[in-house]
């Protein structure tokens, strides 16, 4: 009853077809327990689902890259979702404050430690090979079993460079699939002009000491080309999950 209170359904009449759609997003539900989506469908059975994928080697870099930020500032791996919550004034602004209350020593010392080149190769194998990591790395796994409980027609695979490389397509499929018909969501993503497609939501900003970070996924990717050896490792490493998954989009009819 808490969650579905956050979307506002008990303020909206759900048989309205003016009514709002809800949602949310984060990478946290894809490995869900699967007693916890078959809870899910049970609750929101007409619920649909959009799930990116990313190149698995550049979201695993890009996630122990964020990793190494937050331990650095005193975050433990995982802290935020053990224990600091949307609620939890007090340690959200502890955490936000803590760079600010640096000096401009302390401050770069602080990006310097952040940096991934204060790492050796080892130390990101290690990291991948940790459980967190790995796991989010399998895609075909964790995506089976929503398979398992929703049916196809409710999940959609988006492969995220086409965000990038055709994001009218990418809003065009979206749409449809959270039930907007077909000719008005042409109308809807015709009628943008390239600016508005191309607004970057949610994006990651710089650190209020405006001291630059690793805040996009192209200079994410950029700081890894610059390690062709470690690339190579993970590519490695890598190869059973990305094989799996490519079964997997074949039999969804899914042709990347």
């Amino acid at each position: 009853e808490w969650y579905i209170r956050q979307f506002g359904y008990h303020s909206q009449k759900a048989s309205s077809a003016s009514a709002p759609h809800y949602g949310e997003i984060t990478p946290c539900y894809v490995v869900l327990p699967e007693a916890t989506i078959a809870e899910l469908y049970k609750c929101f059975p007409n619920l649909k689902i959009i799930f990116v994928a990313r190149d698995l080697v550049d979201r695993a870099w890009s996630a122990m890259i964020m990793e190494l930020r937050d331990q650095t500032m005193g975050l433990s791996a995982g802290e935020f979702a053990n224990g600091v919550t949307g609620t939890d004034k007090n340690n959200n602004s502890n955490h936000a404050n803590k760079r600010t209350k640096l000096s401009a020593a302390q401050q770069r010392r602080l990006e310097q430690q952040s940096s991934p080149s204060s790492q050796p190769d080892s130390y990101f194998m290690d990291r991948l090979r940790n459980a967190t990591h790995d796991s989010r790395s399998n895609y075909a796994k964790h995506l089976s079993n929503w398979y398992k409980h929703f049916p196809s027609s409710s999940i959609l695979l988006i492969d995220y460079r086409e965000i990038e490389s055709n994001p009218r397509d990418v809003l065009l499929k979206v749409a449809m699939h959270i039930g907007v018909e077909e000719e008005q969501a042409k109308q809807f993503v015709t009628s943008l002009n390239d600016k508005e497609v191309g607004q970057r939501v949610n994006a990651a900003t710089s650190s209020g000491s405006g001291a630059s970070t690793v805040s996009s996924s192209t200079s994410s990717h950029q700081l890894l080309t610059q390690r062709p050896m470690l690339k190579k490792q993970m590519e490695r490493y890598l190869q059973p999950y990305a094989r799996v998954f490519n079964d997997m989009l074949k039999t969804k009819g899914y042709d990347w």
